[in-house]
């Protein structure tokens, strides 16, 4: 077993964090108290910490895009015990940071004995520590492949396990949520494993309680999280000291902590199994509610529709919407993690580093989600605003029930106390909301904004200004005009993904209403339009060729060269989007980017 801290807050010093509390860390890695498995942790430390102030010039890249612009840690760790080291005695007076991560090391048996195997581990902006033990770890379905497993860190248990979360955090998943993934993961195959992590990318931090002690304090903006408590009294901040920091709370076992400088929050992490399975679709049922306002008939009316106005005579058009059956919604996932596919990474970028400022301004009673899909993004803003104390209701709005359906029972299970109203409903014909609890959050995100043309956005803005109430407040994502190229690139891939996602929607046509496209007798082409500022998604005809629709009793004369367009994604300028917002009845209060200037996220209140 281990003893490990992460802190976030005003900065402090090191020695201040880690060597002067009376039974600090220093002092647990000779004397802990509370420490269940083994007595004295000799085998190693390490100190992780976010320097403060910007990265400086010529600084080392992280190796992931979705890390630029976060603050980079360093890390000082050896393969001797903390107070072997005279080197760190005379650093800790001199290093201050605000994010600390820290961890003094009792190795397990087999284990790498170099200072390789020290925690913290680190991947980008992160900080990783596992304290506890996994039996027959080089056993462990871990999922990665050969080469992965080749090339870890260290050969020891906690090297095996952050690279299994490595791989999640690269995928965009939230650190709770991955956390909670491997935990569950490893304890299914190793009943007996004890699995206390400890995850920091400067600004939050993620951990588990399972098989060994946790606790926390907190204080206006810090938090302090570590194995067992240090002795030090609450006491007013001071350049140098802790921030006035609270009593200690004991994490319960089997339990996910998130702290952020706004707040603490405790998950129950229920072991992996049937029993926890009916529990949770018990606890799910008891909070979820899933109301269908879609009319019978609603996809095959709407769908006999849109294909009637657009594709009876050219100019020819489709709605992007007809892209998403099950292969289409699997083809977007994997665009998104394309390299060329910036745009889910910004977004996310900015809600990792927001998250608890937009909880803070807006106080969010419910939140309301337009376009839901799985709410995987939405858990960020789940995180701050449950983190803040405000939230009580998640309302999301989808025309896919099965997604609401699977979304919301996963969300109560991992978000106790919060009740989920999910409304299957084609929100561009109004908005359904009724006596939700305010102040309210309406989020539209993913530059969905853009697949509308300026009149739609028009009509659009109409209708939530008709929505909503003078506390509630949207945030809009929006991506923004750029170099042509990179627009391009973005939606024409080098892998082909793209292509074939566009190519989809001639599949869903051909098994919905008995068509005869041949998807390879188009080409997909993606044209930036330059007066326009958007891109548009083309299927190009190779081909003079005709196309029979049975259920409509239509057929298509298309020419050689001649296009669908299916897809419209607007680009957007700061001053014309809040011109366009204001006219529509909102005033935008909040503009926040990524680093490239890439994505917007905005705040906007109604006028």
């Amino acid at each position: 077993m281990c003893r490990h801290l992460a802190y976030v807050g005003p900065p402090l010093t090191l020695d201040r964090l880690l060597v002067r509390p009376a039974h600090g860390l220093y002092e647990q890695s000779w004397q802990p108290r509370r420490q269940r498995h083994g007595t004295v942790n000799a085998d190693g430390f390490g100190v992780g910490w976010y320097p403060l102030g910007p990265a400086p010039d010529g600084a080392p890249g992280t190796g992931d895009a979705d890390d630029a612009g976060f603050p980079q840690p360093v890390r000082y760790r050896r393969a001797v015990p903390v107070w072997a080291d005279a080197n760190f005695a005379e650093l800790a007076p001199a290093i201050r940071s605000g994010a600390v991560l820290a961890a003094v090391r009792s190795a397990t048996a087999g284990t790498t004995q170099d200072e390789s195997a020290a925690a913290p581990f680190k991947d980008g902006r992160w900080l990783f520590s596992h304290n506890g033990a996994v039996r027959d770890w080089t056993r462990l379905p871990t999922g990665l492949t050969e080469a992965e497993l080749l090339g870890l860190e260290a050969h020891c248990d906690s090297a095996a396990l952050w690279a299994m979360l490595t791989a999640l955090l690269r995928q965009g998943q939230p650190p709770g949520g991955a956390l909670a993934s491997v935990a569950r993961r490893v304890a299914a195959a190793r009943p007996d494993a004890r699995l206390n992590f400890l995850l920091t990318d400067g600004r939050t931090i993620a951990a588990t309680a399972w098989g060994d002690t946790l606790w926390y304090r907190t204080g206006p903006g810090a938090a302090l999280v570590a194995s067992e408590p240090d002795e030090e009294p609450p006491a007013p901040h001071t350049a140098d000291q802790a921030p006035g920091l609270g009593e200690w709370r004991e994490v319960p076992d089997r339990s996910l902590l998130l702290a952020t400088t706004a707040g603490v929050r405790i998950i129950p992490l229920r072991p992996p199994g049937a029993a926890d399975r009916k529990e949770r679709h018990r606890m799910a049922e008891s909070r979820f509610t899933l109301d269908d306002r879609l009319p019978a008939g609603y996809f095959t009316d709407s769908l006999h529709d849109d294909v009637r106005k657009g594709l009876s005579e050219p100019p020819r058009t489709l709605p992007p919407k007809w892209f998403y059956d099950k292969r289409g919604s699997d083809l977007f996932e994997e665009i998104t993690r394309l390299p060329e596919y910036y745009p889910t990474r910004a977004e996310q970028e900015i809600l990792t580093r927001r998250a608890p400022e937009i909880a803070a301004i807006t106080r969010a009673s419910t939140l309301i989600e337009l376009g839901s899909g799985s709410s995987r993004k939405t858990r960020l803003l789940l995180d701050a605003l449950t983190a803040g104390g405000s939230l009580v209701r998640y309302a999301p709005l989808d025309v896919s029930g099965a997604a609401l359906a699977e979304a919301g029972e996963a969300i109560c299970g991992d978000y106790p106390g919060l009740t989920v109203t999910a409304t299957v409903a084609d929100f561009e014909g109004g908005l359904p909301l009724s006596d939700e609890p305010g102040p309210r959050l309406l989020a539209f995100l993913g530059s969905t904004i853009g697949n509308f043309d300026a009149d739609q956005r028009r009509a659009f803005y109409r209708t939530l200004a008709l929505a909503l109430s003078s506390d509630d407040v949207l945030l809009l994502g929006a991506d923004l005009v750029k170099d042509p190229d990179v627009l391009v690139r973005a939606y024409d891939d080098a892998q082909g993904v793209t292509a074939e996602f566009n190519k989809n929607v001639l599949y869903v046509l051909n098994r919905e209403l008995g068509a005869d496209f041949d998807p390879e007798a188009f080409d997909h082409v993606a044209v930036w339009n330059a007066e326009e500022e958007r891109i548009e998604m083309r299927l190009r005809s190779r081909i003079a060729q005709s196309v029979k629709i049975p259920d409509l009793d239509l057929n298509l004369e298309l020419a050689e060269g001649e296009d669908l367009r299916t897809e419209l994604s607007c680009k957007f300028r700061r001053e014309s989007l809040t011109a366009e917002l204001h006219e529509g009845g909102f005033t935008v209060r909040q503009w926040w980017t990524d680093p490239g200037g890439r994505f917007a996220l905005l705040l906007a209140v109604p006028n």
